[in-house]
């Protein structure tokens, strides 16, 4: 009898641990419809409000160790270059997003910045430049971002709240993290003129490791010196024209090189638009093909027309989508974070629907319109400038109250070639700069100057080379562009 009893306990704690796994799995598949509810079809979840729930996440963290899914994983946020500061130029380190130590200091660098921004108002102090200048001397890191970010803003992309600046007005594009011996960090909003250090309670132990795994990798690699513009007193006018520099623009003594890049077009197969693809993107804005009005401009645009919108699609890969009436939702609160993460998603399925694998990243909003969003195209870590007369970016889109009303974006396919090209010397595109403008501006200052690729939609080859800000005139290959 006894053994009887030990056998059907055994059955019933089984049962019941049977139940349990039951009442789980329940929850799981349930949390799994309400996550994986998404604006567009194609495979994309598009931020559900219910992946803010510990729930969600939990699913997210079990579908990710179950499955091998290719997800994309978009770059939309990350920094144009990260400076390795050593204290002296000579050593100095810059990396951009093509390297492969970039991930591993922006992560650490993350977990640094939450604790920055989480901090309360006594940990923060306003500072002259000079004193931001002197941490770039030493040894520390400095982040250069393609955008000015609010605190609010920043604070959402680093994954925390923005406790720092609760109170105050800034943008910056600029932070410096000194990792020792206590860890700092600087914000700096140039435009303003204001600069603040945050002291940060935790120490960067880890970033630290890093830093100095980098440094002795590199240390041999390269016989460039790398300075800031305000090391060499060139963030002050200088030279008849009064040209100034920012002040943490970088010069090197030798220009690096990059590799070539081949462009084209994977929309068209000879003078016909593949349908096949044709049909994905559609499903990417939620339109069916088969329910559409559809017709073919002169030139080969095809035009999709229903009620609420209007999409073009023409031979060059040049994309075109217009609500007339709503839009997409893509923020149910509205709010700059969600916008950009949705816009770059729908960037990320048109890219899958034509086997591309470029990431996009935030670029900064040369019309200051408001609620306008733009994105490049990132290749070798460094963007590509589109330039075919359509459209300056690879992508372009406006969102009124949480509703995409306009979408383009130029289609490219980029593939790195075996073969590389050195830039022109930094005072050689300075000379060609100042030589452009010299004639109808008599102060230039420029507030940028950084590598990219050069793209006027044709096929082909295309090298890298400077690309330069003249306050709100940009000039990429000897080509400028307001």
């Amino acid at each position: 009898m006894k053994g009887a009893k030990g056998y059907i306990m055994t059955k019933e704690r089984l049962k019941n641990l049977l139940l349990m796994f039951l009442v789980i799995m329940n929850f799981v598949l349930g949390s799994r419809i309400l996550i994986e509810k998404k604006l567009w079809p194609v495979g994309y979840n598009f931020f559900s409000n219910m992946g803010n729930f510990e729930l969600s996440r939990l699913y997210t963290n079990i579908k990710s160790y179950f499955t091998d899914e290719n997800t994309y994983k978009t770059k939309v946020f990350d920094p144009e270059k990260i400076v390795i500061n050593t204290g002296d130029q000579t050593t100095r380190i810059s990396l951009n997003s093509a390297d492969a130590e970039f991930d591993g200091l922006v992560e650490e660098a993350s977990e640094v910045l939450r604790n920055a921004f989480m901090s309360e108002g006594e940990n923060i102090i306003s500072v002259k430049a000079e004193e931001l200048y002197s941490a770039l001397a030493s040894a520390s890191l400095y982040f250069e971002y393609p955008v000015s970010f609010t605190p609010e803003l920043f604070s959402k992309l680093i994954g925390t709240q923005n406790n720092a600046f609760s109170q105050t007005d800034i943008h910056f594009s600029d932070a410096v993290i000194v990792p020792r011996p206590r860890t700092e960090v600087y914000i700096a909003d140039r435009d303003e003129g204001l600069y603040y250090r945050i002291n940060v309670s935790k120490g960067s132990e880890r970033l630290t490791e890093l830093i100095d795994s980098c440094v002795k990798k590199h240390s041999r690699e390269s016989d460039s010196a790398i300075n800031y513009s305000f090391d060499l007193k060139f963030d002050k006018p200088f030279g008849a024209q009064k040209t100034t520099l920012n002040p943490l623009i970088l010069i090197y003594s030798t220009a690096p090189e990059y590799p070539v890049i081949n462009a084209r077009n994977p929309v068209a197969e000879g003078d016909a638009i593949n349908e096949v693809i044709v049909d994905d993107i559609l499903g990417v804005f939620n339109i069916n093909a088969s329910t559409m009005r559809r017709y073919t401009e002169a030139g080969g645009t095809v035009v999709f027309v229903e009620n609420n919108a209007i999409l073009k699609l023409d031979k060059d890969g040049y994309l075109e989508y217009q609500a007339t009436d709503g839009g997409l939702d893509v923020s149910s609160t509205g709010d700059e974070y969600t916008n950009i993460v949705n816009i770059a998603s729908v960037a990320a399925g048109i890219n899958e629907a034509v086997g591309s694998s470029c990431t996009v990243r935030i670029s900064e909003n040369e019309s200051n319109e408001k609620n306008k969003y733009i994105f490049d195209y990132i290749v070798s870590g460094i963007p590509v400038k589109i330039n075919n007369g359509k459209i300056s970016s690879g992508i372009e889109a406006v969102v009124e109250n949480g509703m995409l009303k306009s979408y383009k974006q130029l289609i490219r396919k980029y593939d790195v070639t075996g073969g590389k090209t050195a830039l022109a010397e930094f005072f050689t595109a300075l000379d060609s700069v100042i030589a452009s403008y010299s004639g109808f501006m008599n102060e230039i200052n420029i507030d940028k100057m950084y590598f990219g690729y050069s793209d006027d939609g044709t096929e082909g080859d295309k090298a890298a080379d400077w690309v330069v800000k003249v306050d709100n005139i940009i000039a990429v290959d000897g080509i400028t562009a307001d």
